[in-house]
This record gives C-alpha cells, sequence and structure tokens, in this order.
C-alpha cells in the first residue's frame, strides 16, 4: 500500500459516520435516506450478520428451506440473488471505476423488489439504519453471531479477494480495526445495537459456531423460526445443498461471480471455526482480548462470551 492509500478511509471506502467506514459499492444518500423507506413484505425473512459471520451460508441455509421441495431451483440463483445484500448499490464511485467497476447496479430496484415472496433479506447494517419497517411489520428475522476474530480474519481475505475493497497487509488491517476502524464498523457495537432485540418473537439469535456444530439441528431450528415443519429426509437434503463443499463448488461458476471477485479471488474461503489461530500472533492476541472484553463490559454485554 502507499502512503494515500494506508490513510483511513481507505480508497473504496468512506466514512459514514465518525469510525464508521463503508465500502464505496455501497451509495451515502441510499443509507441515510432511502433505504429506510423500502417497502417490508409481511413474510420476508430478514437476515442480519456482520460482515463474514456466515452470511452467505445462512442465505443458502434460509433460501433451502423455503425452497425445499424444489432443491434445483437454488441451482439457478445468480450470485445477486443468491445473496441480495439489501444495502448494495447503487454506485458510481470513482475509486471503482477506476478499478474497472462500471455501474453498480441497486439491490433494492435490481433483486429485492421484483422477488417472489417470501423473500431473503441479508444486511449488515446497524438497526439506525435499516427500513423503518423492520420495526413496525416485524418480519421473521435471523441474526447469526460469529467468534469476532474469525470475523476478523475472513474479512481481512475479503479484502484481498473483492474488487470493491482495497488489499491491504495483515498488520495494517490489524491496527486499524484496533482502532475501531472497519468497514460496518466495530463488532461490539454491532451486536450491542442488534442484541437488544434477542427476545423479541420476530428475532432468532444465533450462532455460527452452533451452525457448523449441529447443522441438522440448527437448520431445523432456523425452519421451525419460519413455521416450517421439515421431515427428516428434507433436513438431511437441506444439510447437503448447504454444506461447505457442495456450496464451494456449486458457486464456482455461477452467473455475476466475475463481476464481485479478483481474477485470484474465492466466493468462499476456509469456513471453519479458530482459523484466527493462523493469522493472529500472541500479542495481537493478547491486545484483542484485553480490547474486546474491555469494550464488552462497558456496553453492558460482557455475558456474552466467545470460547475462544
Amino acid at each position: 500500500m502507499n502512503d494515500q492509500e494506508m490513510k483511513l478511509p481507505w480508497k473504496l471506502t468512506y466514512f459514514l459516520e465518525p469510525d464508521l467506514i463503508m465500502p464505496a459499492i455501497m451509495d451515502e444518500t441510499q443509507l441515510r435516506t432511502t433505504l429506510k423507506d423500502f417497502e417490508v413484505r409481511d413474510d420476508d425473512v430478514f437476515l442480519v450478520t456482520y460482515p463474514k459471520a456466515g452470511t452467505n451460508w445462512t442465505c443458502e441455509i434460509l433460501d433451502a428451506i423455503l425452497n425445499i421441495d424444489n432443491l434445483e431451483v437454488l441451482k439457478t440463483r445468480s450470485l445477486a440473488e443468491k445473496v441480495p445484500l439489501l444495502e448494495f448499490g447503487p454506485s458510481r464511485h470513482p475509486d471503482l471505476l477506476e478499478d474497472g467497476i462500471q455501474d453498480v447496479p441497486s439491490i433494492v430496484e435490481t433483486v429485492l423488489n421484483s422477488a417472489p415472496s417470501p423473500r431473503r433479506v441479508p444486511t449488515h447494517l446497524l438497526p439506525k439504519y435499516c427500513p423503518s419497517q423492520l420495526f413496525t411489520k416485524k418480519p421473521k428475522t435471523v441474526f447469526i453471531d460469529r467468534n469476532p476474530k474469525d470475523c476478523l480474519v475472513s474479512l481481512f481475505g475479503w479484502h484481498q479477494y473483492v474488487r470493491f475493497l482495497l488489499p491491504v497487509e495483515w498488520d495494517i488491517f490489524f491496527d486499524a480495526h484496533m482502532d475501531g476502524h472497519t468497514v460496518y464498523g466495530p463488532y461490539p457495537e454491532f451486536l450491542k445495537a442488534w442484541y437488544e432485540y434477542k427476545d423479541e418473537p420476530w428475532f432468532l439469535f444465533m450462532r455460527y459456531e452452533d451452525l457448523k456444530k449441529t447443522p441438522k439441528e440448527s437448520i431445523k431450528k432456523i425452519a421451525k423460526f419460519l413455521g416450517k415443519d421439515l421431515t427428516d429426509d428434507q433436513l438431511n437434503k437441506a444439510v447437503r445443498v448447504t454444506s461447505f463443499d457442495y456450496m464451494k463448488k456449486a458457486n464456482e461458476t455461477v452467473k455475476g461471480r466475475d463481476f464481485y471477485l479478483r481474477p485470484t479471488g474465492v466466493w468462499q474461503r476456509k469456513g471453519v471455526v479458530g482459523d484466527w489461530r493462523n493469522r493472529f500472533t500472541v500479542a495481537q492476541n493478547e491486545a484483542f482480548e484485553k480490547y474486546y472484553y474491555g469494550r464488552m463490559k462497558e456496553l453492558g454485554i460482557d455475558h456474552l462470551n466467545y470460547t475462544f
């Protein structure tokens, strides 16, 4: 990285507010205004995740549950249809144009508005930037929590692989995160904002690690939350088509992949628990835990611990 690119916000990002960096592929005006008026349907299924906390995987799980009698339809989805991130586009940011990305379409306009019900609506946004009707109509909403160390390592990988984020050295990336400068903001603040809804009947709080450890039981829990009583055979099918190896192979040729990824990029990297041990130094681990547990205590959710 050159000196200019090392300055925050990095190239391909901007500050939406102090300490909240957003990718340039997200439009500031839409985030501040028009998304608030997004028309929520009563049977929508929202998925809330921090970046790299299992968004792609859980989207596939939701799709499998909602289409359990027609799983072949999952093979026809483009990448934008598989993960129709609510806040994605429209954008013609100069940095994107320089990197060869032309008009970035609005997912709301190109996918979500015309999608048949029930829709899957994933987002990484804080509640204050989400559609107002999410909190009045209260559609079923699934929240996936993940060990923040693994999120950070996976997000670092994302910077290397996708065309709309800047490749960055790990030590620089780690230090920026410790200063609160990560796309979509620090994880403790994100978790605190959404944890407020954990006891609401329309809100399901789950952990990525549980999905990995007991996929069949976890998918059954999500299905029940959505009002779907799947048979044992249907559950086995859902587990099979949402396994990491199955999805990785299926997504290697999915339509729209090249729009998002660098030539050497991968859409799904490892999907494992504990990969942070392969990246964090001893000093970084100590610094992270001191920062993270301290911040969680300040926010009043220090009881929500992780098996680091």
